[in-house]
Order: structure tokens, then sequence, then C-alpha cells
């Protein structure tokens, strides 16, 4: 008898134990969480500025509009992208076809700063367009015949060899707006219009297959 009461203490201890080390578990779980959230904001605070100094001349973000005169090609209003953090880090690194390369101007914290700011906020006038199948089946094959010399998309790799890439759509998401607007105005020397070549229905598809698909 005693030996059945000791062995049911002993069970009891070991559940209480293993509950305590469960809770134990995430507690730390919750506090690394909560640590890395910390780190995260202080990243993307110190962001901000080195954004100011160096970007903000030529990129629009957080609604302040840039108003750059001395560059040809479109800018991207970062308020209209939704780039990946690799992507950012990407161009900081060796810049654009406009942008030069900050590699040397700027120390690791810096960029690391900087690529998380952007990475963090752009985006705000993104969103889902809400296009139901058979329209975004539609824009598929539009893409496919129009676009994909030039693009990438879906995880799939551009078909073409052209002078000036376009946009990686596997890291980068649009707006649905701004995908409108060039696919109707086109890009001097580097981008067709295509106002005229396609009817409404089939502009509208593409610009809400991309928005949907693009960053996935």
């Amino acid at each position: 008898m005693r030996r059945a009461t000791a062995c049911a203490l002993l069970l009891v201890l070991a559940l209480v134990g293993g509950c305590g080390s469960d809770s134990s578990r995430r507690d730390e779980a919750a506090a690394r969480a909560r640590a890395k959230a910390a780190r995260q904001a202080r990243l993307v605070a110190a962001g901000k500025p080195v954004f100011l100094k160096h970007c903000a001349s030529c990129h629009t973000l957080e609604g302040r509009v840039a108003h750059p005169t001395f560059i040809e090609s479109p800018i991207p209003n970062l308020d209209e992208v939704k780039p990946k953090v690799d992507y950012v880090h990407y161009r900081v690194e060796t810049g654009g076809i406009d942008m030069p390369s900050f590699s040397s101007e700027l120390s690791r914290p810096e960029i690391d700063a900087v690529v998380a700011y952007v990475a963090s906020v752009a985006g705000r006038k993104v969103a889902d367009p809400g296009a139901d199948q058979q329209q975004l089946t539609m824009g598929e094959q539009v893409f496919r015949g129009n676009c994909e010399r030039c693009h990438s998309i879906a995880g799939r790799r551009l078909t073409g060899r052209p002078e000036f890439p376009g946009t990686d759509f596997n890291r980068v998401k649009p707006s649905r707006a701004l995908v409108m607007r060039q696919i109707l105005r086109g890009i001097k020397e580097e981008m067709p219009s295509f106002r005229g070549r396609l009817t409404r229905a089939q502009l509208q598809a593409v610009a809400a297959y991309v928005t949907t698909t693009a960053g996935e």
C-alpha cells in the first residue's frame, strides 16, 4: 500500500513537473519573440533617418512625396510596392538603372536598418484586388502572352533576354493601380504601352493577376 501511494505521488510530481516544463518553454519562447520584435522595432526606427537622408529625395514613402528632377526613368513609389527584404537589400547593395550602390556609403548597421525600415513600411497602398478565378485565369494568359519575356512571376523566370529586365514579381508586389498605369503608359525605351493592344477587360485582368500573384 505504501509502495502504491509512493508511486502515485511520484507520478503526480512527474506530471506537475512536466506541465511546469511546458509552461516554462512557452514562457521562454514568448520572451524570445518579444525580444525579437523589440530588436526589429529598434532597427526599423534606426532605418527611418537613414532613408530620409539618403533615399527620400527619389523615393516616395509613408506619404512623403519625392520630386526628383534629374532622373528620366520611373522611380518606384514605395507606397505602391511591397518588396521582400532580400530584394531591398539587393537594391541598396547593388543599385539599379538610375540608382547608385550604397554599399560604400552606408555602414553595415545603416544598411540593415534602412532595409528593415523599407521592408516594414512599404506597400501601404498594396491590397488584394479581390479578383475571381475567371479574371485571374485571363490575366495569367495575358501575362504569359505579353509580359513574361521581361518579367518573372509565380516562381517562373523571365523567358527573354531584354536589355532592361522588368520588375521581378517574385520579389516585389505592386498595387493594382500602379500596374494599370505602367501598362497603359509604358516606359520610354524600356516597356511598350499596351493601350489599344489589349482590351479593357484584358488590362484589368492582367493587373489583377499581377497584384494577386506577385510576391508569393
